[in-house]
């Protein structure tokens, strides 16, 4: 087992390796709302799998990802994030996935965890963070803004594992550096840009 990357009181993150993909299957068909919402239907049963083995496409480039499990202080595996840093500019880190158990939302788990999360993005390096969040799934729309995220763009017609949706792009600046200073070093993601 490889040590925590992150912690917070009650929660910490490490990286996951392949044995482990199992568990993250069970998880997603466990808590269903995230592929319902992004997907239109629920986890495949190769979903773990393909999230595991899934980079970022050739043409962006980045330094390292993690496919991270959340657990609890009783290694109870109650969440995973995937995590790029430096995804197409230097400082730029991209949060591709944010999953926690549905019995746990409304309960401030996480909002906790993702604290953790971007102190260690932050102390790692990190200038501003990046995600994309489906247009109209309310309840991750909330906790971006409650969490600093500003809408950057729309990519219309995003293929998301069966359904087509407008993805928001979101930023958080993390320091002095705002998001004109973003935009000029992540020129797909200006609000102008027709870039996949």
């Amino acid at each position: 087992m490889l040590p925590p990357i992150f912690e917070s009181a009650g929660y910490y993150g490490r990286e996951l390796i392949a044995a482990e993909v199992p568990r993250v299957q069970a998880l997603f068909d466990a808590h269903p709302a995230y592929f319902l919402a992004t997907n239109g239907r629920r986890a495949k049963p190769d979903e773990a799998q393909v999230e595991f083995a899934d980079f970022p496409p050739a043409h962006l480039t980045f330094t390292q990802r993690w496919f991270a499990g959340l657990f609890n202080r009783d290694d109870e595996l109650i969440g995973v994030a995937v995590v790029v840093s430096d995804l197409c500019a230097a400082q730029v880190w991209h949060i591709a996935l944010f999953l926690v158990a549905t019995h746990l939302h409304g309960r401030g788990v996480g909002s906790e965890i993702f604290v953790a999360l971007e102190a260690w993005m932050r102390a790692s390096g990190a200038k501003w963070l990046r995600l994309g969040v489906v247009e109209g799934s309310a309840r991750a729309e909330r906790f971006w803004a409650r969490h600093g995220f500003q809408q950057v763009r729309v990519r219309a017609g995003v293929e998301t594992g069966g359904r087509l949706n407008h993805i928001r792009v979101l930023v958080k600046p993390l320091g002095a550096s705002g998001v004109a200073e973003y935009l000029a070093l992540v020129p797909r993601d200006q609000p102008d840009s027709t870039l996949a």
